[in-house]
């Protein structure tokens, strides 16, 4: 069985109606060990099924979806995860963003369903590439794809620009542009997902974490990043 973390996160409540599980979240490093730490179960996928499905020429397939909280003891029962320990968790993690994969909350309730998880206790954490997975989930880049993703930082440019063009390469959202005084971050692509700063040799992009994130409730809507991810937590915990 895996280790049980034995302290808590506190819980918050947030206004009523407040949807959080409507759109995927790109994660932090941080958050991301957050959820591994706080996730009452944790199980992980043998395969990728963008990246299997697309033949994806640049990632491996074998890097798979997380699936954390209780409701995901179906999708072992069901053969289609194996239970793992939080250490394997984090290693899994670390390898998956190595190799520049983006980490990424997806509420797929029917997918999960289809697995035999209970979707009200459980989420799907995937490491997603820029070329099978996002495109997928973001219309190939289209705006309105791209604005339904929330991001939980956002990348900043420091001094030392050389232009090589890297992290306007790297970013799998097109939030970055090359000018002459160096890189310009939109900050309503900007997800924070990190491909930038891993790739910027002069290392003069950095992800901040946000203190508010966007939410649906009939309408967009800013809350505490804080609240948001104790609610994610409630899901898995």
């Amino acid at each position: 069985m895996s280790p049980r973390n034995k302290s808590r996160p506190v819980r918050k409540t947030i206004e009523a109606g407040v949807r959080i599980r409507s759109t995927p979240v790109v994660l932090t490093p941080d958050v991301a060990q957050a959820l591994i730490d706080g996730a009452a179960y944790i199980s992980l996928a043998p395969r990728c099924p963008c990246r299997e499905e697309r033949h994806c020429p640049g990632y491996p397939a074998d890097i798979g979806c997380l699936y954390l909280g209780e409701g995901a003891r179906g999708i072992v029962a069901g053969g289609n995860a194996v239970e793992i320990g939080r250490q394997e968790a984090v290693e899994h993690l670390g390898r998956a963003r190595e190799l520049g994969l983006v980490p990424m909350v997806l509420w797929t309730s029917a997918e999960l369903r289809s697995l035999g998880a209970d979707a009200a206790r459980a989420l799907e954490l995937c490491s997603c590439c820029p070329c099978c997975c996002i495109t997928r989930r973001t219309g190939d880049g289209m705006k309105a794809y791209v604005d339904g993703i929330t991001g939980l930082g956002i990348a900043r440019a420091g001094e030392g620009c050389v232009a090589c063009g890297e992290c306007e390469r790297a970013c799998p959202l097109g939030a970055i542009t090359i000018l002459e005084d160096g890189p310009a971050v939109n900050a309503d692509r900007c997800k924070g997902c990190g491909r930038c700063a891993r790739v910027c040799e002069q290392g003069i992009l950095q992800v901040f974490p946000l203190e508010m994130v966007p939410t649906f409730s009939g309408d967009w809507q800013m809350i505490p990043a804080s609240d948001f991810v104790y609610e994610i937590l409630k899901t898995i915990t």
